[in-house]
Protein backbone atom coordinates (compact mmCIF):
# COMPACT_ATOMS: atom_id res chain seq x y z
CA UNK A 1 0.00 0.00 0.00
CA UNK A 2 1.42 3.38 -0.99
CA UNK A 3 1.67 6.02 1.70
CA UNK A 4 -0.70 8.71 0.48
CA UNK A 5 1.13 11.23 2.65
CA UNK A 6 4.60 10.64 1.17
CA UNK A 7 4.04 13.08 -1.71
CA UNK A 8 4.06 16.74 -2.69
CA UNK A 9 1.22 18.66 -4.30
CA UNK A 10 1.23 18.35 -8.12
CA UNK A 11 1.06 21.65 -10.00
CA UNK A 12 -2.05 20.63 -11.94
CA UNK A 13 -3.89 19.89 -8.67
CA UNK A 14 -3.02 23.32 -7.32
CA UNK A 15 -4.24 24.83 -10.55
CA UNK A 16 -7.51 22.87 -10.47
CA UNK A 17 -8.31 24.15 -6.98
CA UNK A 18 -7.21 27.69 -7.76
CA UNK A 19 -4.23 27.87 -5.42
CA UNK A 20 -1.33 28.18 -7.84
CA UNK A 21 0.53 30.93 -5.98
CA UNK A 22 2.17 30.67 -2.58
CA UNK A 23 4.21 27.99 -0.83
CA UNK A 24 2.68 24.66 0.19
CA UNK A 25 3.49 24.18 3.88
CA UNK A 26 3.11 20.68 5.41
CA UNK A 27 0.55 20.55 8.24
CA UNK A 28 -1.17 17.82 10.23
CA UNK A 29 -4.47 16.93 8.56
CA UNK A 30 -6.55 14.30 10.35
CA UNK A 31 -4.40 11.20 10.72
CA UNK A 32 -2.06 12.25 7.92
CA UNK A 33 -0.38 15.21 6.28
CA UNK A 34 -1.84 18.08 4.31
CA UNK A 35 -0.36 21.14 2.64
CA UNK A 36 -1.50 24.60 3.63
CA UNK A 37 -1.59 27.11 0.78
CA UNK A 38 -2.76 30.69 1.14
CA UNK A 39 -4.03 32.21 -2.09
CA UNK A 40 -5.95 35.48 -2.33
CA UNK A 41 -5.94 35.62 1.46
CA UNK A 42 -7.95 32.38 1.81
CA UNK A 43 -6.00 29.50 3.40
CA UNK A 44 -6.70 26.10 1.85
CA UNK A 45 -5.49 22.67 2.95
CA UNK A 46 -4.73 20.22 0.15
CA UNK A 47 -4.42 16.57 1.07
CA UNK A 48 -4.18 13.24 -0.77
CA UNK A 49 -7.03 10.79 -0.32
CA UNK A 50 -6.90 7.01 -0.06
CA UNK A 51 -10.54 6.50 -1.11
CA UNK A 52 -12.06 8.84 -3.70
CA UNK A 53 -15.64 7.72 -3.06
CA UNK A 54 -15.35 8.37 0.67
CA UNK A 55 -13.69 11.74 0.09
CA UNK A 56 -16.55 12.78 -2.20
CA UNK A 57 -19.09 11.55 0.36
CA UNK A 58 -17.41 13.47 3.20
CA UNK A 59 -17.32 16.66 1.12
CA UNK A 60 -21.03 16.45 0.29
CA UNK A 61 -21.93 15.79 3.94
CA UNK A 62 -19.78 18.65 5.25
CA UNK A 63 -21.38 21.06 2.80
CA UNK A 64 -24.72 20.43 4.55
CA UNK A 65 -23.68 19.57 8.11
CA UNK A 66 -24.97 22.03 10.69
CA UNK A 67 -24.12 21.57 14.37
CA UNK A 68 -24.72 24.54 16.64
CA UNK A 69 -21.45 25.82 18.10
CA UNK A 70 -19.26 23.81 15.72
CA UNK A 71 -17.22 25.06 12.79
CA UNK A 72 -17.11 22.59 9.89
CA UNK A 73 -14.24 22.66 7.40
CA UNK A 74 -15.90 23.34 4.06
CA UNK A 75 -14.67 21.56 0.94
CA UNK A 76 -13.30 23.55 -1.94
CA UNK A 77 -14.49 22.52 -5.39
CA UNK A 78 -12.20 22.53 -8.38
CA UNK A 79 -12.73 24.93 -11.25
CA UNK A 80 -14.89 22.28 -12.96
CA UNK A 81 -16.89 21.49 -9.81
CA UNK A 82 -15.16 18.35 -8.52
CA UNK A 83 -14.37 17.57 -4.89
CA UNK A 84 -11.44 15.29 -5.78
CA UNK A 85 -8.84 15.87 -8.49
CA UNK A 86 -6.26 13.17 -9.28
CA UNK A 87 -6.56 11.75 -5.78
CA UNK A 88 -6.46 15.12 -3.98
CA UNK A 89 -9.07 17.08 -2.01
CA UNK A 90 -9.09 20.68 -0.82
CA UNK A 91 -10.73 22.23 2.25
CA UNK A 92 -10.94 25.67 3.75
CA UNK A 93 -8.41 25.77 6.57
CA UNK A 94 -9.79 25.99 10.10
CA UNK A 95 -7.81 27.04 13.14
CA UNK A 96 -7.21 24.76 16.09
CA UNK A 97 -5.53 21.49 16.94
CA UNK A 98 -6.39 18.18 18.64
CA UNK A 99 -6.06 18.56 22.39
CA UNK A 100 -6.19 16.44 25.54
CA UNK A 101 -9.91 17.06 25.99
CA UNK A 102 -11.35 13.57 25.91
CA UNK A 103 -14.49 14.21 27.92
CA UNK A 104 -15.33 17.32 25.95
CA UNK A 105 -14.80 15.43 22.69
CA UNK A 106 -17.04 12.60 23.87
CA UNK A 107 -19.75 15.14 24.71
CA UNK A 108 -19.36 16.66 21.25
CA UNK A 109 -19.65 13.21 19.68
CA UNK A 110 -23.29 12.99 20.79
CA UNK A 111 -24.17 16.23 19.00
CA UNK A 112 -22.18 15.44 15.87
CA UNK A 113 -23.57 11.90 15.59
CA UNK A 114 -27.11 13.20 16.10
CA UNK A 115 -26.56 15.53 13.14
CA UNK A 116 -25.25 12.61 11.07
CA UNK A 117 -28.11 10.27 11.98
CA UNK A 118 -30.19 11.20 8.95
CA UNK A 119 -27.33 11.07 6.46
CA UNK A 120 -27.27 8.29 3.89
CA UNK A 121 -24.46 5.83 4.41
CA UNK A 122 -21.68 5.79 1.83
CA UNK A 123 -21.94 2.96 -0.64
CA UNK A 124 -19.66 0.11 0.45
CA UNK A 125 -16.80 -0.73 -1.88
CA UNK A 126 -15.82 -4.32 -2.74
CA UNK A 127 -12.97 -5.49 -0.53
CA UNK A 128 -10.37 -7.97 -1.77
CA UNK A 129 -9.76 -11.04 0.40
CA UNK A 130 -5.99 -10.56 0.32
CA UNK A 131 -3.50 -7.78 -0.22
CA UNK A 132 -2.98 -5.33 -1.75
CA UNK A 133 -5.47 -3.48 0.47
CA UNK A 134 -6.23 0.21 0.51
CA UNK A 135 -6.17 2.11 3.78
CA UNK A 136 -9.98 2.03 3.78
CA UNK A 137 -9.83 -1.77 3.46
CA UNK A 138 -7.54 -2.01 6.51
CA UNK A 139 -9.88 -0.01 8.71
CA UNK A 140 -12.94 -1.93 7.50
CA UNK A 141 -11.27 -5.29 8.18
CA UNK A 142 -10.19 -4.16 11.65
CA UNK A 143 -13.69 -2.89 12.46
CA UNK A 144 -15.34 -6.13 11.32
CA UNK A 145 -12.90 -8.22 13.36
CA UNK A 146 -13.72 -6.19 16.47
CA UNK A 147 -17.46 -6.54 16.08
CA UNK A 148 -18.25 -9.90 14.57
CA UNK A 149 -15.05 -11.75 13.78
CA UNK A 150 -11.96 -13.36 15.21
CA UNK A 151 -8.87 -11.12 15.10
CA UNK A 152 -6.45 -14.02 15.02
CA UNK A 153 -8.19 -15.53 11.99
CA UNK A 154 -9.44 -12.42 10.20
CA UNK A 155 -6.26 -10.38 10.38
CA UNK A 156 -4.07 -13.24 9.16
CA UNK A 157 -4.07 -12.29 5.45
CA UNK A 158 -2.61 -8.91 6.37
CA UNK A 159 0.10 -10.14 8.65
CA UNK A 160 2.80 -10.18 5.97
CA UNK A 161 3.85 -7.24 3.87
CA UNK A 162 5.54 -7.97 0.55
CA UNK A 163 6.67 -11.33 1.88
CA UNK A 164 8.38 -9.86 4.96
CA UNK A 165 7.08 -11.05 8.34
CA UNK A 166 5.32 -8.32 10.25
CA UNK A 167 7.15 -6.36 12.93
CA UNK A 168 7.18 -7.44 16.57
CA UNK A 169 5.07 -4.48 17.68
CA UNK A 170 2.38 -5.41 15.17
CA UNK A 171 2.44 -8.97 16.50
CA UNK A 172 1.97 -7.56 20.00
CA UNK A 173 -1.07 -5.60 18.83
CA UNK A 174 -2.59 -8.75 17.34
CA UNK A 175 -2.01 -10.59 20.63
CA UNK A 176 -3.66 -7.74 22.51
CA UNK A 177 -6.72 -7.84 20.26
CA UNK A 178 -6.94 -11.63 20.57
CA UNK A 179 -6.72 -11.40 24.35
CA UNK A 180 -9.48 -8.82 24.65
CA UNK A 181 -11.89 -10.44 22.21
CA UNK A 182 -12.62 -13.24 24.68
CA UNK A 183 -14.48 -10.63 26.75
CA UNK A 184 -16.80 -9.71 23.88
CA UNK A 185 -20.49 -10.30 24.54
CA UNK A 186 -23.56 -9.70 22.35
CA UNK A 187 -25.08 -6.24 22.42
CA UNK A 188 -28.69 -5.20 22.00
CA UNK A 189 -29.53 -5.82 18.31
CA UNK A 190 -32.01 -2.97 18.52
CA UNK A 191 -29.18 -0.49 19.14
CA UNK A 192 -29.32 2.24 16.55
CA UNK A 193 -26.54 1.92 13.97
CA UNK A 194 -26.76 5.00 11.82
CA UNK A 195 -23.81 6.93 10.44
CA UNK A 196 -21.40 7.93 13.21
CA UNK A 197 -17.99 9.54 13.25
CA UNK A 198 -15.14 7.10 13.85
CA UNK A 199 -12.17 9.42 14.40
CA UNK A 200 -13.20 12.42 16.46
CA UNK A 201 -10.12 12.39 18.67
CA UNK A 202 -8.12 13.47 15.60
CA UNK A 203 -10.81 15.23 13.62
CA UNK A 204 -12.07 17.65 16.28
CA UNK A 205 -9.88 20.74 16.69
CA UNK A 206 -9.90 23.17 19.60
CA UNK A 207 -8.95 26.85 19.53
CA UNK A 208 -9.02 29.06 22.62
CA UNK A 209 -10.51 31.94 20.64
CA UNK A 210 -12.92 30.03 18.38
CA UNK A 211 -15.58 27.36 18.54
CA UNK A 212 -14.35 23.77 18.02
CA UNK A 213 -13.88 22.71 14.40
CA UNK A 214 -14.53 19.46 12.54
CA UNK A 215 -12.10 18.74 9.72
CA UNK A 216 -13.62 15.61 8.19
CA UNK A 217 -16.35 13.00 8.57
CA UNK A 218 -15.05 9.44 8.93
CA UNK A 219 -18.19 7.28 8.63
CA UNK A 220 -19.06 4.00 10.28
CA UNK A 221 -22.45 2.32 10.63
CA UNK A 222 -22.35 1.68 14.38
CA UNK A 223 -24.09 2.91 17.53
CA UNK A 224 -23.28 6.42 18.66
CA UNK A 225 -21.88 5.06 21.93
CA UNK A 226 -19.20 3.20 19.93
CA UNK A 227 -18.11 6.51 18.38
CA UNK A 228 -17.75 7.93 21.90
CA UNK A 229 -15.82 4.85 23.00
CA UNK A 230 -13.31 5.27 20.16
CA UNK A 231 -12.58 8.78 21.46
CA UNK A 232 -11.98 7.41 24.96
CA UNK A 233 -9.76 4.60 23.65
CA UNK A 234 -7.66 6.96 21.52
CA UNK A 235 -7.02 9.30 24.44
CA UNK A 236 -6.20 6.39 26.75
CA UNK A 237 -3.72 5.13 24.17
CA UNK A 238 -2.08 8.55 23.93
CA UNK A 239 -1.96 8.99 27.70
CA UNK A 240 -4.05 12.17 27.51
CA UNK A 241 -6.82 11.03 29.86
CA UNK A 242 -7.00 8.97 33.04
CA UNK A 243 -8.72 5.59 33.37
CA UNK A 244 -11.65 7.34 35.04
CA UNK A 245 -12.94 8.32 31.60
CA UNK A 246 -14.46 4.85 31.28
CA UNK A 247 -16.71 4.87 34.37
CA UNK A 248 -17.55 8.54 33.74
CA UNK A 249 -19.44 7.59 30.58
CA UNK A 250 -20.95 4.28 31.70
CA UNK A 251 -24.48 5.67 31.20
CA UNK A 252 -24.04 5.37 27.43
CA UNK A 253 -25.70 2.41 25.68
CA UNK A 254 -23.87 -0.93 26.04
CA UNK A 255 -20.85 1.08 27.19
CA UNK A 256 -18.49 -1.67 28.41
CA UNK A 257 -18.96 -3.62 25.17
CA UNK A 258 -18.57 -0.48 23.06
CA UNK A 259 -15.29 0.20 24.88
CA UNK A 260 -14.16 -3.36 24.23
CA UNK A 261 -14.95 -3.19 20.52
CA UNK A 262 -13.26 0.19 20.18
CA UNK A 263 -10.12 -1.14 21.88
CA UNK A 264 -9.94 -4.24 19.67
CA UNK A 265 -10.55 -2.05 16.61
CA UNK A 266 -7.58 0.21 17.37
CA UNK A 267 -5.32 -2.73 18.20
CA UNK A 268 -6.36 -4.45 14.97
CA UNK A 269 -5.61 -1.32 12.94
CA UNK A 270 -2.12 -1.18 14.45
CA UNK A 271 -1.57 -4.85 13.66
CA UNK A 272 -2.66 -4.46 10.04
CA UNK A 273 -1.24 -1.08 9.06
CA UNK A 274 2.28 -1.22 7.59
CA UNK A 275 2.79 2.36 8.71
CA UNK A 276 2.21 1.56 12.39
CA UNK A 277 4.96 2.88 14.63
CA UNK A 278 6.63 0.86 17.40
CA UNK A 279 6.49 3.87 19.74
CA UNK A 280 2.68 3.71 19.79
CA UNK A 281 2.61 0.19 21.20
CA UNK A 282 3.39 1.10 24.81
CA UNK A 283 0.30 3.31 24.94
CA UNK A 284 -1.85 0.70 23.22
CA UNK A 285 -0.77 -1.99 25.68
CA UNK A 286 -1.47 0.28 28.64
CA UNK A 287 -4.89 1.03 27.16
CA UNK A 288 -5.61 -2.68 26.69
CA UNK A 289 -4.78 -3.40 30.34
CA UNK A 290 -7.06 -0.58 31.46
CA UNK A 291 -9.89 -1.88 29.29
CA UNK A 292 -9.46 -5.46 30.51
CA UNK A 293 -9.62 -4.32 34.13
CA UNK A 294 -12.69 -2.19 33.42
CA UNK A 295 -14.58 -4.90 31.54
CA UNK A 296 -13.78 -7.40 34.29
CA UNK A 297 -15.14 -5.07 36.98
CA UNK A 298 -18.65 -6.27 37.95
CA UNK A 299 -19.67 -2.66 38.57
CA UNK A 300 -18.66 -1.50 35.07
Amino acid sequence: MNDVNDVTVPDHVRGAFGVVAGPAVPVVAGSGTGWLVTASGLPVVLRPVADTALANWSARVREELDVTGLRVAQPVRSTDGRHVVSGWRADRAVTGRPEARADESIAWSARINAALSGVDRPRPSPRPATRPWTESDLFAIAEAAAWDGDPERDLGPGMEDRGTPFATHRAAALLGATGLIRLRRPVDPASDSGVVHGDLARGLLFDSSEEPALTDVVPYARPASWSAAVVAIDHLSWGTVDAGVLPRWRHLDDWPQMVLRAAVFRLAVHALHPGSRPAAMDGLQAMARTVEEYIGDPDA
